[in-house]
């Protein structure tokens, strides 16, 4: 009877331990060039990070619409020979791309910084200078970065080589920033509770997401005019991804505010611009589905707008954009005619 309790305990431990780990997923951690995953970006950025975008490089210039696309595009024929010259592959040694802004919105010029997760040889990346010289790469605490565009004696943008997967460009003080990070002097995005608990909302798998803190008088001032639209500046935070599967675009937008009332609010203002669109008699059928397709919904914590697009909805969209480009630019006046 004995034995039969520890049987049974012991499967009823494994079904749980099989039921959590799922949900907790595998840690973040540092990006290394082929094995690194989108979320990994983000403990490069600091913890006051106020806005990033992340793209998942690999799926995206292997998607077939985009090889079909680079392949039409005639002006890429012009830089061809100049990519195969550089010293890295843009189609196989880059794995991830990240932009963020470090600090506050306020100030996004000072705060900007790109992310590159790579397989790159750094000798290779410093362009040649004057003569036999090369230009004088600068230390921070024992990690060197090449200042690229100085002003002043200031530097504007820098490099900064963190490892051999992974590099920081932006101005000198968001470089330093990351820099900090990176040797753990500082925490990163994901070192906190609440930091963590919105991640688990993003598709961190699609090729694309991104995550903004929305500065608290930025849409306070823009929409004081408008009282209607007002329960739009109780937005906090917004969301997004986009991803492409089985012939399909997905794109998706959340908004977080600071109650559930004001989402409901939001919500109604949303749902009356889709109506408003798919009420207008004039509208091309194509847009109409476009609309239609527009899913608005709410939780306790964000509203999210969703829509799907197939690949045939979005060239037919596409190709409505060109038409009407095509009838504004012959329908304007052409210099010389109606002159006499």
């Amino acid at each position: 009877m004995k034995n039969q309790r520890v049987v049974i305990s012991y499967c009823l431990l494994l079904i749980l331990t099989a039921w959590l780990l799922p949900g907790c997923g595998p840690q973040a951690r540092k990006p290394v060039a082929g094995s690194a995953r989108g979320q990994d970006m983000l403990t490069l950025l600091p913890a006051d990070t106020s806005a990033f975008f992340v793209l998942d490089w690999q799926k995206l210039v292997n998607l077939k619409p985009i090889q079909t696309w680079l392949e039409q595009l005639k002006e890429l024929e012009t830089y061809q020979k100049k990519a195969e010259a550089l010293p890295v592959d843009f189609k196989k040694d880059i794995y991830y791309l990240a932009v963020a802004v470090v600090g506050e919105m306020d100030k996004p010029a000072e705060g900007l910084v790109a992310l590159a997760n790579l397989k790159y040889q750094k000798d290779k990346l410093i362009p040649p200078g004057g003569g036999d010289q090369k230009p004088e790469l600068k230390t921070y605490n024992g990690l060197s970065y090449l200042p690229m565009i100085e002003v002043e004696e200031k530097a504007i943008v820098c490099l900064a080589f963190l490892d051999s997967s992974n590099l920081a460009i932006g101005s000198e003080a968001a470089v330093k920033k990351v820099i900090d990070v990176y040797q753990g002097k500082t925490p990163h995005f994901l070192s906190n509770k609440n930091s963590r608990n919105l991640v688990k909302d993003l598709n961190t798998r699609a090729i694309t997401f991104g995550w903004l803190t929305v500065p608290g008088d930025l849409l306070q001032s823009k929409l004081s005019q408008n009282p209607s639209l007002m329960p739009l500046s109780k937005v906090k935070y917004i969301s997004s991804f986009s991803d492409y599967k089985n012939s399909t675009y997905l794109n998706e937008i959340k908004l977080y505010a600071e109650e559930k009332d004001n989402l409901k609010s939001i919500a109604d203002i949303l749902t009356g611009f889709k109506s408003l669109g798919l009420g207008l008699g004039a509208q091309p059928p194509e847009l109409k589905e476009v609309l239609e397709a527009i899913e608005i919904t709410t939780t306790e914590k964000y509203l999210k707008v969703f829509i799907s697009l197939k690949e045939e909805q979005l060239q037919a969209i596409t190709k409505l954009i060109k038409e009407k480009e095509k009838d504004q630019k012959n329908s304007r006046p052409q210099a010389g005619k109606n002159q006499t």
